[in-house]
């Protein structure tokens, strides 16, 4: 656990120059897919996102940071599929959310409010003034300003009443403004959520090389001892009697260097026929190495018939083991 900790910790550091590099390219790859300018409202997000997640994963396993992953170690293409199948398996999508939504009156909405308040202040306005002061002209020029601007007012108040946008649903208009302070505050969302799923993926990168590193090993020790020890009984098999004893002892010597357990002492063959077999209290714990032969329980005395077969602390065959009958 410790040397997957420090490995993913040494990656980390190491790709700090090619994460900025990929974070910059990814940022600008969805404002380039949202286009430039204007309004977002009918920018396509999940094309954008989907654009900047490529991006992510084509520098992911570009060969630059593959490198540092992988610590200078060649991948064939079989092994790079596989890893790529394994990350794509366990990838986690690139969230980013969309801007806020504002509610924006339409500029035909207002410029209507503004023509039917100039018509209402001024036939309002002008009756007005000429009753009270006798001055018709100051009611018409006064009114149409002022009922203009007050009309425009209420309008752009209204607007924004939820019960009124349902009753006139084209009085104003959804905008994800994407210009200004508004965009550089959704640029520093983007970059932080691109951010994080970097600092997800390359800790999980860097497990399924360790993962697969070390679930390739065992194999390849297990290749290695399965010729040298098949190579050993083909010559144990040409070997004349006066000569075996030597031949039997080099190949348990290479099984036991190779991982093979159990092979402590000295082989049967090299000592006394009727040297006793080995006798062992039988407990549930050793039904994982041994097969019994009738029924034995709890706390019995048995002689081991056969010994199991053990590689690199696996049991491979289980042995046999069989009761000791008690005379009387």
């Amino acid at each position: 656990m410790l040397d997957i900790q420090e490995e993913i910790s040494r990656v980390c550091a190491a790709t700090g120059a090619p994460r900025r590099e990929t974070t910059r390219t990814a940022v600008k790859e969805y404002f380039r897919t949202l286009g430039v300018g204007g309004s977002a409202a009918t920018g396509d997000f999940d094309a954008a996102c989907d654009r900047a997640l490529g991006v992510l994963r084509a520098n992911l396993f570009g060969a630059e940071t593959m490198a540092i992953v992988t610590g200078g170690r060649e991948l064939d293409e079989q092994t790079l599929a596989g890893l790529k199948l394994g990350f794509e398996a366990i990838a986690r999508p690139l969230r980013i959310p969309r801007p806020p939504v504002s509610r924006e009156t339409k500029v035909f909405s207002l410029a209507l409010a503004a023509l039917v308040g100039a018509a209402v202040g001024m036939l309002t306005l002008a009756p007005l003034l000429r009753w009270a002061y006798d001055m018709r002209d100051l009611g018409l020029v006064l009114g149409g300003p002022a009922g203009a601007f007050l009309a425009v007012l209420l309008v752009h108040r209204l607007s924004r009443l939820r019960l009124l946008l349902r009753l006139l649903p084209g009085l104003s208009s959804d905008a994800r403004s994407l210009s200004g302070p508004a965009r550089k505050d959704h640029e520093a969302v983007v970059r932080a959520c691109v951010e994080q799923w970097l600092d997800w993926a390359i800790p999980a990168l860097t497990t399924l090389c360790l993962h697969g590193s070390l679930r390739q090993e065992p194999a390849t020790k297990k290749d290695a001892a399965f010729k040298r020890i098949g190579k050993l009984i083909y010559t144990l098999h040409g070997t004349p009697p006066e000569s075996l004893p030597v031949v039997a002892d080099e190949l348990i010597q290479e099984a036991k260097n190779y991982g093979f357990e159990g092979l402590d002492g000295p082989a049967l063959f090299s000592v006394e026929r009727d040297r006793p077999r080995d006798t062992i209290v039988w407990n549930s714990g050793l039904g994982a190495k041994y097969e019994t032969f009738g029924h034995i329980v709890e706390g019995d005395r048995v002689t081991v018939e056969r010994s199991p077969v053990v590689f690199e602390g696996k049991v491979v065959e289980r042995g046999l083991v069989r009761k000791v009958r008690e005379t009387a």
